[in-house]
């Protein structure tokens, strides 16, 4: 039987069913549109209504609500004591709650940074941030959904009979919101770029430089900064304490996306992407693939509270002392230590026009945004992956192997040896995916083979399993389990596997025509040239845009050439002409930017996986 929904159920059942969840937060939502008071701001009274829920939790949970401000009280004595007495206790759960007033050059709509931490038994910390802030509207999926699922997992905290493993900190931070946001933060991009390139190819190298360095700003949010001031104000023990970081935005409405790059990051990913996160990253997109949650990976116009963490040892000056420590320690013949960066992803929903208020349809950042708009799909699905990563992120064991054996449909087999150690073991790696689906799980067995070299066949007997994970190439899956455990492997060319559990058995095949390797050849480029994109996305915009203006160029100048009067026409009307060129050429770089190109870069997945299936032994009975 089908152990998978029984160990899901186990997940889950430290919380309320989710079913219920969802109903409470579409209930708050409805309640929290409608509170404003006559004459006043949606952000006052976002502030008001953290104000009267931080009340509540004083009258619900009386004695156990420590309050303290960060930066201004004038008793520091007495914040240290409070927060001392949150740890110590043991008896139930309670709250620390930091109010932190946002300075000057923070301030955008909501002046406080609000943060709830419940003590566990470890100092390590999981946060979860939301920003509580909105603009141009009600703000009911962005991102009053952030903030009541937030307000959810403390309230279930504080009502669990034990503290929780970890320390969990809920952070509603302010500000996040700005003007430049969706489409208009890409039209803006794309005329900078415009501006650039057409100083470059006239010769006017300055104002090209002037042009590129402000093109950045352009896609950059300048909002999250209520999350950058509260990460700037850590102590450096605080930070190191870190384990993870989750940012939940706007997940009312569309499909879920999983960042793992975003347009609004990238003047920074331009020339020094951001690493090391990517293996968090991969926990919520395990608890999607477990729960069967379609998701995408490029969120193109923006990004969240999540990159306010990210920047920690990732930024400019970071990498350049990091290279200078690692040159000298190299020289030194000493050990190299890099500096911690903060693990952070975030869950998104995103539908065409969602974001953007120019486009028809446009919902947030708009009065369109209202409770109304808010569905319980989407809500249902980060519910899921939170738990997941509460699970996972507090130490609790993954799942055995989320997949059976005759789930899957195509398998490769490697030859696996520990490093300086003559002995060698099989593993068969095996994945779910089948065509038209996009995302997969892998599972590897350990397993006896017998195998006809000569033939290329073999019989494979499959036993304890080694791992499991959601990497699209079968080989990559083996590679990381081989690098936890010290091994190397090789993989085992075979044109038939005859694989057996001692209850079913399946035999696997090669079956491709040599139209069937061109095509493989075309996905394998094609995702190659989508993964690179999508760590370079500035530069790759930078590229397609003289691309354009060349091509631009060119064909003007062939009609330039070949008629005389076009070219008397073209600048007698030069002020219509040249404007209508610009248009055209914003347009098309405009839809590129927003549309063509952040759908390559998001399939690069999907060229990656048939590359590999089409590469691997395939289901045949």
């Amino acid at each position: 039987m089908d152990s998978l929904p029984k160990e899901l159920a186990a997940v889950h059942a430290r919380w309320a069913p989710v079913d219920e969840r969802v109903r409470e937060i579409l209930e708050n939502i409805q309640q929290a549109c409608a509170a404003r008071l006559p004459g006043e701001g949606w952000n006052r009274a976002n502030e008001r209504q953290v104000e009267r829920f931080i009340t509540q939790l004083r009258e619900d949970f009386p004695g156990r609500v420590y309050e303290v401000v960060r930066g201004e009280t004038t008793d520091p004595q007495q914040n240290a004591e409070r927060w001392e007495q949150g740890r110590r206790r043991r008896d139930a759960s309670c709250v620390v709650v930091e109010r932190q007033r946002l300075g000057r050059w923070a301030l955008r709509t909501t002046q406080w940074n609000f943060v709830f931490t419940v003590p566990g038994e470890s100092r390590e910390t999981f946060l979860l941030v939301a920003h509580y802030d909105t603009w141009r509207g009600p703000g009911a999926d962005d991102n009053t959904t952030g903030e009541e699922v937030l307000k959810q997992y403390l309230l279930a905290d504080l009502r669990a009979a034990t503290r929780p493993r970890l320390t969990h900190v809920y952070f509603l931070a302010g500000s996040e919101e700005c003007g430049l946001v969706g489409l208009a933060s890409q039209l803006l991009l794309a005329g900078g770029l415009i501006a650039a390139i057409q100083a470059w190819l006239q010769g006017d190298w300055l104002y090209g430089a002037i042009a590129l360095a402000l093109c950045p700003l352009a896609s950059y949010r300048f909002g999250v900064s209520g999350s950058r001031e509260f990460v700037r104000a850590l102590k450096p023990e605080e930070l190191s304490s870190i384990r993870a970081v989750v940012s939940v935005d706007s997940v009312g409405e569309g499909r879920m996306f999983i960042p793992r790059s975003t347009l609004g990051a990238d003047f920074i990913r331009a020339l020094i992407p951001y690493g090391h996160y990517s293996a968090f990253t991969e926990v919520l997109e395990e608890g999607a693939h477990l729960h069967g949650i379609k998701y995408n990976n490029y969120l193109a116009g923006g990004t969240t509270d999540h990159l306010s963490f990210m920047e920690v040892n990732n930024g400019l000056w970071a990498r350049a002392r990091d290279i200078v420590a690692r040159a000298w320690a190299w020289a030194a013949g000493r050990e190299h230590r890099a500096a911690r960066v903060i693990p952070a992803s975030a869950l998104v929903t995103m539908t065409p026009g969602k974001a953007s208020p120019v486009v028809f349809g446009g919902k947030i950042h708009t009065a369109n945004d209202v409770p109304a708009r808010v569905y319980p799909e989407p809500l249902r699905d980060a519910l899921l992956i939170l738990d997941y990563v509460f699970h996972i992120v507090e130490g609790n064991a993954r799942l055995r192997t989320p997949r059976r054996l005759e789930d899957c449909h195509y398998a490769r087999l490697y030859e696996v040896s520990a490093a300086g150690n003559g002995g060698v073991e099989y593993w068969l790696a095996l994945k779910d995916a089948l065509e038209p689906n996009r995302r997969n799980l892998n599972v590897i067995f350990r397993a006896h083979a017998d195998v006809d070299a000569e033939r290329k066949e073999a019989r494979v007997r499959v036993g304890e399993p080694v791992g499991w994970g959601v990497e699209s190439r079968l080989r990559e899956e083996v590679a990381k389990q081989c690098r936890k455990r010290g091994k190397k492997y090789r993989r085992v060319r075979m044109d038939k596997l005859v694989v057996t559990d001692g209850e079913h058995e399946m035999t696997f095949g090669r079956q491709l025509t040599f139209a069937d390797h061109l095509r493989r050849l075309y996905h394998r480029w094609a995702g190659r040239l989508g993964r690179l994109a999508g760590r370079f996305s500035f530069l790759t915009f930078l590229g397609v845009a003289y691309a354009l203006a060349w091509v631009i160029g060119r064909a003007l100048e062939w009609g330039f050439d070949y008629r005389y009067a076009f070219q008397e026409w073209f600048f007698r009307y030069q002020i219509w002409t040249v404007s209508v060129v610009l248009v055209f050429q914003l347009a098309v770089l405009g839809y590129l930017m927003a549309r063509a190109i952040p759908a390559w870069i998001d399939n690069h997945y999907k060229h990656d996986n048939r590359d590999d299936n089409m590469g691997s032994l395939r289901k045949l009975s």
